[in-house]
C-alpha cells in the first residue's frame, strides 16, 4: 500500500485548468521528486496536497484512506509537512521556541523540559545538529532548514514535501543535508522534493514525476533515466549544458572597484575592503551564501548605495558619486536579486515596465510627450524574444502582479539587456525560472560577454558560476576571501570558501 495517492486531481482557475487529471504516488521510505516548468503545476499540486487549496475533483489517499484536508492544520494532523522555499521561522525566538510553536500538550502549560529533550534527540538522530537555545536570528540558512525539518519531524509527520530545499545552501551544507534526507528515508519517511536541478535529482531521488503544462508527462525511476531525457519529457527538448565561454576575455579593464568599504547597517554585512576588477568580453562571477554582502556590491556599483571609502571606476572615469541614472546612461544596468520590491512597478502593465528605464528618451518621448504607439511595437518585440507569459488575452496590458514570478524576472531581463549595456550586474538572474528559461538567460548574458560587454554574475547556484564565469570571486562576510580563474576553482574549493575557510584548508 502506498503512502500517499493522489488520482485524476483537477483544479482550474478562470477556467485555465493548472492541475490536469494529475496522478502522483509516494511510497513510504521514497524519495520522490517533482519536476516541470514555471506554471506546469507542480506548487498547485503541493497546495492541495497541503490543504491549501481544494481540488475541484479527483481524490487523495493517505496511507489507504481517502482524504480533504481544509487547511495546512488538517494535512499537519494527518502526518504531511511542508518546508516552503522561504522559511517560516520567528527570527527573534529561540530555536525550541519555533518548534513548538503553536503546540500543546494536557497540561495547561507545555512541558518545555520534556520538548527541549526531545527536540535534542530527534537533532541528534537524524544529524539535524543545532542550538536549541540559539536565536534563529542569528543561525546560518542551512542551520535554519535544520530547524523547519526538525519543526516538521516534532510534530510526527510521515511525508516530507521541501519545495527548492538546496537553492542557498553551500556544497557542503547540500552535502550534509542529503545525508539528512537518506537518514529519515531509512526510517521510512516519504519525501517529496522539488528542484530545478538535474544534479539533485540524479543524486538523491528515486523516482521522477514530471508536469507539463498542467498535466503529467512521465513518471520516471531515476536510476534507468538520464538529465537530458528528464529535459526533453518537461520543456520537449534537450537542454543546452555547454555555453560558449571557451574565447579568453579581453585584457581590458571595463570597471573597477579600488578599497571600497560600507559600514554596517541594521541588516546584511558591511563591505571591506573590496577590490575587483571586470574586463571586457568577461563574465566575473561573485559566489556565496546569500547575506554576505551580494547586496551592497550590486548596489554600490549600480549607484543605489554610495561607499564610504573607495574608488568605482567605469571606463578610467570615477563615478562612485554619480546616480543610478548617470549611471545607467553609461552602461551600467541592473537585474536585482529582489525583483518585486527594486525593479518593478506592479500595478503597471507589462508595456509600462519595460519603459521604466527609456521612456524619457527617442523614440518613445517628443518634446515631452510619450509615443504609446513606439513603446507598444518595442514592448512587443521584447516579449516574444524573451518569451514572456501572461495569463489572458491583455498581452501587453497585462498588470505585472499576474505574472508568475519567473515571467516577472523575464520581464526585467529583457528591460535591462540592451544595445546600450555595457556592465551587467545580474544578480540571482536565474532564480524562480525553469530550467527551460533558465538556460535561455544564460545564453543571454553569454550574448554580452560575446560582445564585449561586461557581466558581474552574483549568484548562489554555484552550477551556474561553474558554467558561465571566466573567473570566481568569493564573498564572505562583507571580504573578498579569494579569486580563482574558471581553471583553477573546483566545487570544493569554493564551497570551502563560501562557508568562511581561507588559506590552504580551501585550496586543498
Amino acid at each position: 500500500m502506498a503512502l500517499l495517492e493522489m488520482q485524476q486531481i483537477c483544479k482550474a482557475f478562470s477556467g485555465v485548468y493548472a492541475n490536469d487529471h494529475v496522478d502522483l504516488t509516494v511510497e513510504k521510505g521514497e524519495i520522490h521528486a517533482l519536476l516541470g516548468e514555471n506554471g506546469a503545476g507542480k506548487t498547485t499540486l503541493m497546495n492541495i496536497l497541503f490543504g491549501i487549496y481544494s481540488a475541484d475533483s479527483g481524490q487523495i489517499l493517505w496511507k489507504g484512506q481517502p482524504v480533504r484536508f481544509a487547511s495546512p492544520k488538517d494535512a499537519i494532523a494527518a502526518g504531511i509537512g511542508m518546508v516552503q522555499q522561504h522559511f517560516s521561522l520567528v527570527r527573534k525566538m529561540t530555536v525550541l521556541d519555533n518548534i513548538i510553536l503553536n503546540l500543546r500538550d494536557n497540561r495547561f502549560v507545555l512541558d518545555r523540559k520534556q520538548a527541549r529533550q526531545r527536540v535534542c534527540a530527534l537533532a541528534e538522530k537524524y544529524g539535524l545538529t543545532v542550538d536549541p537555545d540559539a536565536q534563529v536570528g542569528n543561525l546560518s540558512v542551512g542551520e535554519q532548514q535544520r530547524v523547519e525539518i526538525l519543526k516538521a519531524l516534532y510534530r510526527d509527520v510521515e511525508l516530507l514535501i521541501l519545495d527548492e530545499p538546496t537553492g542557498v545552501l553551500t556544497p557542503q551544507e547540500t552535502a550534509q543535508f542529503f545525508e539528512v534526507l537518506r537518514a529519515l528515508q531509512k526510517e521510512g519517511y516519504g519525501i517529496i522534493i522539488i528542484t530545478h536541478r538535474m544534479s539533485e535529482i540524479m543524486a538523491i531521488s528515486d523516482r521522477v514525476t514530471i508536469l507539463r503544462d498542467g498535466k503529467k508527462v512521465a513518471q520516471l525511476v531515476t536510476a534507468q533515466t538520464q538529465p537530458d531525457e528528464l529535459s526533453r519529457h518537461m520543456i520537449g527538448r534537450e537542454l543546452n549544458e555547454s555555453y560558449d565561454v571557451d574565447t579568453p576575455p579581453g585584457e581590458e579593464t571595463l570597471l573597477s572597484l579600488e578599497a571600497i568599504s560600507l559600514p554596517r547597517k541594521k541588516k546584511g554585512h558591511p563591505l571591506h575592503d573590496i577590490t575587483l576588477e571586470l574586463r571586457r568580453g568577461e563574465i566575473l562571477g561573485v559566489a556565496g551564501v546569500e547575506g554576505n554582502g551580494q547586496k551592497e556590491l550590486a548596489e554600490i556599483i549600480t549607484g543605489i548605495q554610495h561607499p564610504s571609502q573607495g574608488r568605482v571606476i567605469l571606463d578610467g572615469q570615477e563615478i562612485q558619486r554619480e546616480t543610478v541614472r548617470q549611471r545607467y546612461e553609461q552602461g551600467v544596468v541592473y537585474i536585482s536579486d529582489d525583483r518585486l520590491n527594486d525593479s518593478l512597478v506592479t500595478d503597471m502593465d507589462l508595456t509600462e515596465n519595460l519603459m521604466l528605464r527609456d521612456y524619457c528618451r527617442a523614440p518613445f518621448s517628443h518634446k515631452g510627450l510619450l509615443d504609446r504607439k513606439a513603446m507598444l511595437q518595442t514592448a512587443k518585440e521584447k516579449i516574444q524574444r524573451y518569451q514572456v507569459r501572461s495569463s489572458g488575452t491583455s498581452g501587453e496590458a497585462t498588470p505585472v502582479r499576474l505574472l508568475s514570478g519567473g515571467n516577472q524576472q523575464k520581464l526585467i531581463v529583457a528591460r535591462e539587456i540592451t544595445d546600450r549595456a555595457q556592465v551587467v550586474v545580474a544578480s540571482q538572474p536565474t532564480r524562480g525560472l525553469d530550467i527551460g528559461a533558465t538556460e535561455f538567460v544564460r545564453d543571454r548574458l553569454v550574448e554580452q560577454r560575446n560582445a564585449g560587454k561586461g557581466v558581474l554574475l552574483i549568484s548562489a547556484d554555484l552550477e551556474e558560476i561553474m558554467a558561465l564565469s571566466d573567473r570566481i570571486a568569493v564573498l564572505f562576510g562583507g571580504r573578498i576571501v579569494g579569486v580563482l580563474t574558471r581553471q583553477e576553482a573546483t566545487v570544493e574549493q569554493i564551497g570551502l570558501l563560501m562557508g568562511g575557510i581561507t588559506g590552504k584548508e580551501a585550496v586543498r
